[in-house]
């Protein structure tokens, strides 16, 4: 396996063979040139991605091969392993393990012991639903609507690992010789001990990361051929990734809208009103659209209670924005 050392001169030997290249396109013995240093890119770039392959993660292994899917509706669910499911009504439910992840309680009311070798646990969060799991090393986390969390029950070896599908808060128990980490989809952020927002719905175009407190390195699917890529953000920084154009942004935000859901209120800032009403919809559990393309776009500025009932929300709302809306069988029509 090349050294870092050996890929920077591999590196700088393509880039000055190309240079070469187009300064002397005749010169019979520089295209050899070029074409073994080409050569040598493939091969490297076969070899990382070969091992980068060997090497995943096994709880993305895990995910990719048990494919348990989100149901939109009902329960919230624990499944233990692939196969048995607990199955939870609460609106908004409590998960606690124990310290060796065998004991499970459920809203502090009713609790499953399982084996811990080698064991997976999966936690479903429906629209309409939200739950809040403390794993056994400690962290805590809130899922909100349409969410899907797996994970270890308990953690070995030199790192922690979680797969996230959808959107939750992290407070992450700090352990620097076993840094925590959230793989998505669409990137994985490394952590050791910090409080942030992650939103990766399959239903958008991007996976968003809101810090509130430490600090994350994000590592991303880029457009370069020497793997992913990486940033840092800091607190009051959010991180947008595209995975259209494999683009990553960072802005410096008022981080208190990615996480007062978990507290029962949506704030928002100059927001779009679709993504508004989208972020409703999953909340609520009910279909909410918009037939103005002029107001899909505009932005607005405000606060609702999401402890009251989607009726009260919507026409909050319509106080707010002087917008219309009407109801029929039971889905929100907004004009």
């Amino acid at each position: 396996m090349l050294t870092e050392e050996e890929k920077r001169l591999l590196k700088n030997k393509i880039n000055t063979s190309v240079t070469e290249y187009r300064n002397k396109r005749k010169n019979r013995q520089l295209r050899y040139y070029i074409g073994a240093a080409a050569a040598i890119a493939i091969i490297f770039f076969s070899v990382k991605h070969a091992n980068t392959y060997q090497n995943s993660s096994a709880i993305k292994n895990y995910v990719d091969a048990t494919d348990i899917s989100i149901d939109k509706d009902g329960d919230v669910k624990l499944v233990l392993n692939d196969k048995d499911e607990v199955k939870i009504t609460e609106k908004a439910s409590s998960i606690t393990y124990s310290s060796s992840g065998g004991e499970v309680n459920i809203n502090n009311s009713k609790k499953v012991e399982q084996p811990v070798k080698n064991t997976f646990n999966t936690i479903i969060v429906p629209y309409g639903k939200r739950t809040k799991i403390t794993l056994s090393e400690g962290t805590k986390v809130w899922l909100n609507s349409g969410s899907k969390l797996t994970y270890p029950v308990v953690f070995n070896g030199d790192k922690r690992e979680v797969h996230l599908v959808g959107e939750a808060i992290f407070d992450v128990k700090h352990n620097k010789k076993q840094p925590f980490y959230v793989v998505t989809d669409d990137y994985d952020i490394k952590v050791l001990g910090t409080v942030f927002n992650v939103s990766s719905y399959s239903d958008d175009y991007h996976t968003s990361t809101a810090l509130e407190r430490g600090s994350v390195e994000i590592k991303y699917k880029g457009n370069s051929i020497f793997g992913k890529s990486s940033i840092k953000i800091t607190p009051g920084t959010l991180a947008v990734y595209n995975n259209k154009t494999k683009k990553i942004s960072r802005n410096r935000v008022d981080v208190t809208k990615y996480m007062s859901w978990r507290d029962g209120k949506f704030i928002f800032k100059k927001q779009r009103m679709d993504m508004i009403v989208k972020k409703l919809s999953r909340y609520y559990n009910v279909t909410i659209s918009i037939e103005s393309e002029e107001l899909k776009k505009q932005t607005f500025s405000g606060h609702l209670d999401l402890k009251d009932s989607v009726e009260k929300v919507m026409e909050v709302l319509k106080q707010s924005t002087d917008l219309r809306y009407k109801i029929e069988n039971g889905k929100f029509v907004i004009n």
